[in-house]
């Protein structure tokens, strides 16, 4: 789905990226990268497989866009280093692209861990055009535009025998963007959106405009 943002065109992507043609850059928020690994090893029994899974998404997001950068909005992993990392950095040597980190919360590597691995690393956020990229939340001036992550935005669906579904989503308030958690194995904040807001949610590899002014 494209859209413009301060005449910057950009595409949101059914698997959770935003692509930047210009730029050729793909920009992902809250990964959460080895998340199950750490699990697994607190004792939870959670089975392997989501982060072959979602490197393949970017890969496959990489062979459609033709990007040749990523740029990831925080919490690229989940905590401290564990044996899913290893294979992440058997996938990133077979990668050319370039990749950057604004870190957050849950980015808690050694800064040589990421310098190993070939990852530029932000400490709180990063100016392409007029866009302001980050992890949290920030305060923008009026010919600035923010993009983060954090809150892994979903919106709540009702019907009208009193179902309900919670779908991640792209949000759109004022001068912010909110991307959806990345992470296959992520949780939710509901979000209440004003009524200029625009929200479109992720399902069944679409994109609807659920709240669109």
């Amino acid at each position: 789905m494209r859209i413009d943002i301060h005449r910057t065109e950009m595409y949101l992507l059914v698997d959770k990226m935003v692509y930047v043609p210009s730029d050729q850059l793909l920009i992902i928020a809250d990964a959460h990268f080895t998340k199950e690994t750490h699990f697994r090893k607190n004792g939870i029994a959670i089975p392997p497989g989501v982060i072959h899974r979602d490197l393949h998404r970017i890969d496959t997001a990489i062979q459609q866009t033709g990007a040749k950068r990523i740029i990831f909005l925080g919490d690229m992993f989940h905590s401290e280093h564990n044996t899913g990392m290893d294979l992440f950095l058997n996938w990133r040597k077979n990668q050319k692209v370039a990749m950057e980190l604004i870190t957050g919360n849950h980015d808690i590597l050694d800064v040589n861990w990421y310098q190993d691995a070939g990852i530029l690393c932000y400490a709180e956020s990063l100016q392409l055009h007029a866009l302001v990229l980050s992890h949290d939340a920030i305060e923008v001036g009026d010919q600035q535009f923010n993009m983060h992550g954090h809150i892994h935005p979903v919106v709540r669906l009702t019907g009208k025998a009193k179902q309900s579904l919670r779908l991640p989503c792209f949000w759109i308030s004022s001068n912010k963007m909110v991307l959806p958690a990345f992470g296959s194995f992520t949780g939710g904040y509901a979000i209440q959106p004003k009524s200029k807001d625009q929200v479109f949610a992720v399902a069944d590899h679409q994109l609807i405009a659920i709240h669109d002014t």
